[in-house]
């Protein structure tokens, strides 16, 4: 599938699936292992607990990682914009022959924030700026042409996630996800009947989640054989959990 959706969306997107996939398989997995006790209320009263608990503890990790994530870019920037203007201000006043050495410096530091995505060896951009330097008007024809580029680049680069929406996407595929495998014990005579319908929906939603996650997030055109494997994959990883639920709850009950 070709991606046409907009940052933000793809953003909500990749959110909401980190909180639906873990969603989905811890209460899945626990629900099981609570299962093996017999008790119904047991398995609804420990899933609901486990929901309520695990979608605030998401929803504040995206959002303490959201915050992370943008706090860095704000001053980076706020620092190169301020640069750009000392160097406009001063080259006004100044002859381009005769340049300052700090507005040198300035111009200097611009080229290599300009030049730092490419991660080049130090020696390169040092070549770089040698030769640029060696002409005061190359040096201010360079800085001219990064400040006109400022102006076509900066609409195209994404707005950073606003660090609530990021939580409040997490702890909602969190919600949706857990609330999955408590479902059919609300419905269900013995607690036996509803693991079998747990299970069994779960598997089903795990398949479809992987499948469906792999066609929406992938940019280029994916075949179908790579959904199955995502599905499957995803599938194998749940059930993987559950076992391992049922396993130690059988084990410490046995003991």
């Amino acid at each position: 599938m070709k991606s046409s959706q907009s940052p933000a969306f793809k953003r909500f997107l990749s959110d909401f699936t980190l909180g639906f996939s873990d969603g989905l398989t811890v209460p899945f997995a626990l629900t099981a292992g609570l299962s093996s006790l017999g008790k119904t209320d047991t398995v609804i009263t420990g899933g609901l607990a486990e929901l309520c608990a695990g979608s605030i503890s998401m929803g504040i990790g995206g959002y303490l990682a959201a915050r992370d994530e943008c706090a860095p870019c704000k001053p980076r920037n706020k620092d190169l914009e301020n640069l750009r203007e000392s160097y406009e201000r001063n080259s006004e006043s100044d002859c381009m022959v005769e340049q300052s050495e700090k507005i040198q410096m300035q111009a200097e530091e611009l080229v290599r924030q300009h030049l730092e995505p490419l991660d080049l060896p130090s020696s390169t951009v040092t070549t770089i700026l040698n030769t640029i330097q060696q002409e005061p008007s190359d040096l201010q024809r360079v800085v001219s042409r990064l400040n006109t580029l400022k102006d076509d680049v900066s609409p195209s680069q994404p707005t950073p996630q606003s660090p609530i929406l990021s939580g409040l996407s997490i702890s909602l595929g969190y919600t949706i996800g857990g609330i999955i495998p408590l479902f059919p014990y609300f419905f269900t005579s013995t607690v036996g009947l509803g693991l079998q319908w747990s299970s069994c929906l779960c598997l089903l939603v795990l398949f479809a989640f992987g499948a469906g996650k792999s066609y929406i997030l992938q940019t280029g055109d994916a075949s179908m054989r790579s959904w199955m494997i995502e599905g499957f994959q995803m599938l194998i990883l749940g059930a993987l959990a559950a076992i391992a639920a049922v396993a130690c709850v059988t084990w410490v009950g046995a003991n």
